[in-house]
Formats: structure tokens, sequence, C-alpha cells
């Protein structure tokens, strides 16, 4: 099929606030307000007083609401600065250091905790609708229950075109009723995958023949680990659904009841999406998802026990790294090796089909491991349409501030156009974000050649990205499928720091 016979889907807009100048609207508007103030004041005399009003109403103006950068991507003075500030602040207090074990100084029972908020929260397990074992995670502090569930997708290179869009069309339709269960807070997509040589599964296998073994069986042996491949990928895709404790139940108990009914339906979502057969993950499966993104050498450790059929009993709850630290800039280093986080701020402008985003979620060489997570956060039919009207007008706003718009402004107000047409059509609204994390070896050439590799990566999908230079382990954690959603742990310093 060629590429204009594919099924295009995606109406992306940035939901950033319109700017003229620099300026959003309630910026102007707060211009126009200093304006009138020194207006009022220089009418009854007090010229001081209104020279002052002026002067701090601009200096407000411009350090937290003028943006500074890209297209709607611009940041405020206020929130680069509020940034290296509580870095700063997270360095003079040891926050940036974090160890574990017996000398780690943690308490008794949690010497191998996770960090950060990870550290609260509670595992519950039980048993589906189904019969089938799960874990809830409790997240405490912010009052959120998250269900992670792995899946083995389907290989699409090897699918007929049909059956590919059916699948896409399905997991759009599993988004779009995110937007029904009004319990739901959020949800991601993670896709973690590494191209590894095969050299070091060999030597770990080679370690297992016994010295005694006949030499025909050790020749044998060799035949077969030669014909294995020189690289193989190892990828896991895992689907993490989160809801808010206090709308689905009256206490945790209910909650919980309630939300394991909920899996089996998600569940078969998923499967329907081309997920293969999905299994909401236990304590035990979610452990070894962190320690290999804390190490992904550890990778090869695990195949080879479950080669030989060892079981690993860590929990969760155990399986924090022997020492994350994240005081430089960018980058952090955790359990011998090193990783650093990019984020999108603006979604590719253009209609996507289902090879856009193929080169960012394969396998890739210059990283030990790549980790993109999706964030959705489902927005409500009211909210939906709230957001569209919002939409319409800031890109109007933004289109017509200029003398001659451009391309991108024309293309964003029929796009705007278009979600409204589909809201009234009954289509669903969500508010999405996406992440990279990807982990190298702790060396300069390794770090710069993971770097520009990041950069081609992003820039083959057309979209704005930027990466995390302060807060790099909350933006680590934040990208494994443990249900963290960042605009929860958002307060409101934030808030009027990134602007209005």
């Amino acid at each position: 099929m060629s590429e204009k016979e594919k099924v295009k889907f995606g109406n992306w807009l940035s939901a950033a606030p319109a700017t003229m100048g620099g300026l959003s609207m309630i910026g102007w508007m707060s211009v126009v307000i200093a304006v009138m103030l020194m207006v009022v004041c220089f009418i009854f005399g007090n010229f001081l007083g209104g020279l002052l009003a002026l002067l701090l109403g601009l200096i407000f103006v411009f350090l937290f609401m003028f943006r500074f950068g890209e297209m709607d991507a611009g940041r405020t003075i206020a929130a680069r600065v509020l940034e290296r500030a509580s870095q700063k602040r997270r360095k003079d207090t040891g926050a940036t250091q974090y160890r574990t074990g017996l000398f780690s100084g943690l308490p008794a029972g949690q010497l191998w905790a996770l960090p950060g908020a990870l550290a609260d929260i509670e595992e519950l397990n039980g048993t589906d609708g189904e019969g089938e074992s799960f874990t809830l995670l409790h997240h405490r502090s912010v009052g959120k229950l998250a269900a992670t569930l792995t899946c083995v997708p389907d290989g699409a290179d090897l699918l007929p075109q049909g059956m590919l869009d059916a699948q896409v069309e399905t997991f759009g339709g599993w988004i779009a009723d995110l937007s029904e269960d009004t319990s739901i807070a959020g949800a991601t997509i993670t896709v973690e995958s590494a191209l590894l040589s095969k050299k070091p599964l060999v030597q770990k296998l080679e370690g297992h023949v016994a010295e005694w073994a006949p030499a025909a069986a050790k020749e044998a042996h060799a035949q077969a680990t030669a014909q294995l491949p020189d690289f193989f990928t190892d990828t896991s895709v895992h689907g993490t659904v989160v809801w808010d404790v206090k709308s689905v139940g009256e206490d945790l108990e209910e909650a919980t009841a309630e939300v394991a009914g909920k899996l089996p339906y998600h569940r078969d979502f998923l499967y329907a999406s081309g997920g293969g057969m999905p299994a909401v993950g236990t304590s035990e499966d979610l452990a070894r998802v962190v320690q290999i993104a804390y190490n992904p050498h550890r990778a090869i450790e695990a195949a080879t026990d479950d080669l030989l059929g060892h079981e690993n009993p860590m929990r969760l709850s155990e399986a924090g790294p022997d020492y994350f630290d994240d005081f430089p800039t960018r980058v952090a280093f955790h359990d011998g090796v090193a990783s650093m986080t990019a984020v999108m701020v603006i979604p590719p402008r253009i209609h996507i089909t289902e090879k856009t985003f193929k080169k960012l979620f394969a396998p890739a060489t210059k990283f030990l491991r790549k980790r993109v997570t999706v964030f959705y956060r489902p927005l409500s039919s009211g909210e939906a349409l709230k957001k569209a009207e919002q939409l319409r007008r800031s890109t109007r706003t933004s289109a017509s501030a200029k003398s001659m718009a451009s391309a991108f402004d024309e293309n964003k107000v029929q796009l705007a156009k278009k979600n409204e047409s589909d809201l009234v059509d009954g289509a669903a609204m969500q508010a999405f974000s996406l992440m990279v994390t990807v982990t190298f070896e702790p060396t300069k050439k390794a770090y710069r050649e993971a770097t520009q590799k990041l950069k081609n990566l992003l820039e083959s999908t057309k979209l704005t990205y930027r990466f995390v230079d302060y807060g790099v382990s909350s933006a680590f954690h934040a990208t494994l499928p443990l249900g963290i959603l960042p605009w929860e742990y958002k307060d409101i310093v934030d808030t009027v720091a990134e602007g209005m």
C-alpha cells in the first residue's frame, strides 16, 4: 500500500496558550491593567506611585508571563529560575544522591526501597474477575491506584495492512474510552527496547556448561551458540492505567475490588489492539522491569535465569538502585550506567501513519536501553468542548496577530475547527505527552553518541522537544511503567512559574 493510501490519524494541537509577541492574552491584559493603574495614579497626582505600578506590572509580566523560546514552546524566566533553585536546594540538602543497603541509613525493612515518590507506594495483591493474579500500586501521596499490563505486541512488519489499520483503530477506541470512565486519572504506554550483542549471553551460557561434560556435548553447544545472530532485540511493552481512589470507591478496599473488576476489560481491549496476550503485572514482574532499567546489563542475567528455570522472588518494594545520583545537569548516574531524558513540548505538526514513530520506538544502536513513554490524560466531554473552544480562539488569535499568517498558523486554525467538528460527531479528546529515557555507558564518548542519536530519532518524528536538565531523577522514574502521572505532582508554584 502506498503512503498516500495508508490510513492517517491524529489531530494534534499544542495546549500551550496562544501568544502575541511572546505574551498570552492574560499577559497583555496584565500590561493594560498596569498602564491603567499608572494613568489613575497620574490623575490623582501620584506620579511616583503610577510609575511604580507600571514598573512592578511590567516586571511581573516579564518574569512570569513572557515566554522565551520556539513557537508554542517558550518558557518563562520564572520557570527556568525555579528549576535551578530547586536543583540547588536539592544539592545543598543531599537529595540528589540516593543510596541503599546496610550502610545507607535507610530504616530497617526499607534498605532497598525505591527513591522519591516511589518509596511511598503500597503494593496491593489480589485476583481479578477472571482469576488472574495482579498487583495494584497505591500511590498514597496522591491517592491513585495503578495497574500495569505487560503486552507482547504482534510484529507489525508481518501483518497485512488491513489488520494493522484495524488494530490502530481499536487502540484509538481504547484511548477514547478512557474519557468514559470518570474515575480514570490517566494512562501510559511504555515501550522499552535494546539492541544487544550475543557475546554476553554466550559467555553466560558457557559458564553453566559443566567441566566434566563430554567433548561432543561441548562441541554441539559451541556450534549452537555460533549459529545465533550477532545481535538480537529485547523489547517489552507495558500499558498502565491509573484510577483516582476517591472516585472509584468509598475506601481503599472497595476501590481495589472495583479496579480488579475493570482489569479484564482493559486486557481484552489491548489484546484486540495487537498487544498479544496482556497480563496484569505482579510485584515480581515490576521489580524485574525496574532493576533492568537501573542497569540494562541485568537483562542478560534475567534471560539466563529464565532459560535455567530460576525464579527471582524480589518484590518491587525491594528493587531500589544501589545508588542514584542526579546532581549533574541532564545526566543521572545509577548502578554503573548513565541516563538522560527528553520530553516532547509540541506534538508533530503533521498527520501521522503507523510508521511515523517507528524509528523512535524501535531498538537502536548507541544506547544500552531506550524507554519511550506516552502519557494520556482523559478529558470529559465538557472539558473537551471547553478545550476545543479555547484552542479555536487561541489559534485564530495567533494567526491574526501576524501581518501574514504562515502555513503552520493556517493549518492550526483548520485543525482547531476540525476538533470542534469531530467532538460534535461524538469523538473524544485526550491530552497527551511523550518522554524518552535512554541509558548508556558513563563515558564522554557514549554520552556524546547517545545525545546525537537521540536528537536524530526525535527530529525524525517532527516533534519539538527539550532535554530534562534538572530533576533528572523525577523524569527517569516517570517513564517507568509504575503509574506516575507528572501532572498529579504539579503544585501551584509550578503553575504560576510556567506562566498563564
